[in-house]
Order: structure tokens, then C-alpha cells, then sequence
């Protein structure tokens, strides 16, 4: 009796010394778990670099601008080279002119009528009846998504036919590519209703002012880049307060 009672008094000297110890770890501001890493306070040029000269909250008119004076510079050195051939300038210059109005033309308000995107790879990009708009800009080996929330620059969707770059990588390559920029990024996983198996599907990284994502949309077959205003994003609930979606179709 005497030895039992003895481990018993041991046993509660170990727990209150383990106790106490958290105690100090709890005043010291000490935790088992690992700290998360500091809040970014820079943009990081990298990011920067993969919004092509656009800026959070540029207004639809100067994206418009900006996108259009990107597709002149494209066929501008092209035209300047054949500029003894007037038939062949006239050409370029069409051709360049033309693609300048399908940007116009692709960009549409999301008003709850019924559009080509309220089912498709982007259709959980935006909402409807909360002023958001989107133009597409096909950039050859990528395609931009562009996303307005009133009147606002918030969001660039970008699938990547090719891989980044243009070098005809697929998820697994360009996450190697990114992290090599941007350091290990935080997992997306998706958790399966029937099986509740999870899988990752993307991966995740942040600077001041923007939240990067890769995803691979498998649905699709395709890779994207989704570049997120952080401040826009953390102010959804109040931006978006009207929650119907389409108007009925027939």
C-alpha cells in the first residue's frame, strides 16, 4: 500500500510539473504548434510580374486600355517591318484591330441573364446582381479571365494551354516552377462526398496585397493561375449581398 500510494504521489508531481510548464509556455506566448509565418508586407515582384502591367482596382475602361495597347505592341513590330508593302501593313493592322474588338466585344456584365460562362470552368468566379463584370483576353499560349467587382480590377483567372510560360508543362511542372519562386505553397484539397477521400487539386501563396493560386481543374484538363486582390476577397460578404443567381431560362 505504502509503494502504491507512493507512484500515486509520483505520478501527480509529474502532471502538475507538466501542467505548470504549459502554464509557462502559455504566459511565455509559447505553443506546441508551429508559428505561422509572418504576414507578407511587400508585394513580391514575382507576383507583380504575372499581372502583365495590370493593377488591383484599374477601372474596366483602363484594363481595356492597357489590354488593347498590349495587342498593339504585339503586331507593331510586325507591321513596322512591312512597311514598304502597304497591302501586307493593311493586313497586320486589320488583323491587330480585329483582336483589339474581340477583347471589346468578350467583356460582359453579370446581371442575371444568361451568359456562356454561368456554366463553365469560371462559373464559381463571380456572382450575379452584384456588379461584376468579365472580359477574356486570349493571349495565344493562356487565357485571361478578367474579373470586375463594381467597376473594380479584383481578379485575373488564367488557364494555361501550354504550361507557364508557354513550355507545355502540366500541374505537377508548374507547381515545381512556382515553388521555386515562391517557396513551398500551402495545399487545396477537395474531400470526396462518397468516398470522403481528399485530394489535393492546387496549392496556395500570398504577398501584400495578393493571394496566388494554382489549380488543376481536372473536369477540364486544364492548369490555372488565379491571381485574388487579398482586400477584395476578405470584403466578399459585404461586397456580394445579392445572393439570386440567373434569371430563368425558356
Amino acid at each position: 500500500m505504502r509503494r502504491f500510494g507512493l507512484m500515486v504521489t509520483l505520478a501527480v508531481a509529474v502532471l502538475g510539473s507538466m501542467a505548470s510548464e504549459a502554464g509557462a509556455q502559455r504566459r511565455r506566448g509559447q505553443s506546441a504548434e508551429p508559428a505561422p509565418p509572418p504576414e507578407p508586407t511587400e508585394p513580391n515582384p514575382n507576383i507583380v510580374a504575372l499581372m502583365n502591367g495590370l493593377t488591383w482596382g484599374m477601372t474596366k475602361d483602363q484594363v481595356v486600355d492597357a489590354v488593347k495597347l498590349e495587342i498593339r505592341n504585339k503586331y507593331w513590330p510586325q507591321i513596322q517591318a512591312v512597311a514598304d508593302d502597304a497591302v501586307a501593313e493593311q493586313g497586320l493592322r486589320t488583323r491587330m484591330e480585329r483582336d483589339q474588338q474581340r477583347f471589346v466585344d468578350s467583356c460582359v456584365k453579370f446581371d442575371g441573364q444568361q451568359t456562356p460562362w454561368n456554366v463553365s470552368m469560371v462559373d464559381a468566379e463571380f456572382t450575379h446582381n452584384n456588379q461584376e463584370e468579365m472580359c477574356k483576353f486570349d493571349r495565344g499560349d493562356a487565357v485571361d479571365f478578367l474579373f470586375f467587382i463594381r467597376g473594380k480590377l479584383w481578379k485575373i483567372f488564367r488557364t494555361l494551354s501550354q504550361g507557364l510560360g508557354g513550355a507545355g508543362l502540366g500541374f505537377d511542372d508548374v507547381r515545381v516552377q512556382l515553388e521555386g519562386q515562391f517557396g513551398v505553397g500551402e495545399e487545396i484539397f477537395v474531400v470526396d462526398q462518397y468516398t470522403l477521400v481528399s485530394d489535393v487539386v492546387g496549392a496556395k501563396w500570398i504577398d501584400s496585397q495578393t493571394e496566388l493560386q494554382l489549380r488543376m481543374l481536372k473536369l477540364y484538363g486544364v492548369v490555372a493561375v488565379v491571381l485574388t486582390e487579398r482586400a477584395t476577397l476578405a470584403s466578399l460578404s459585404t461586397l456580394r449581398r445579392a445572393t439570386t443567381t440567373t434569371t430563368e431560362s425558356g
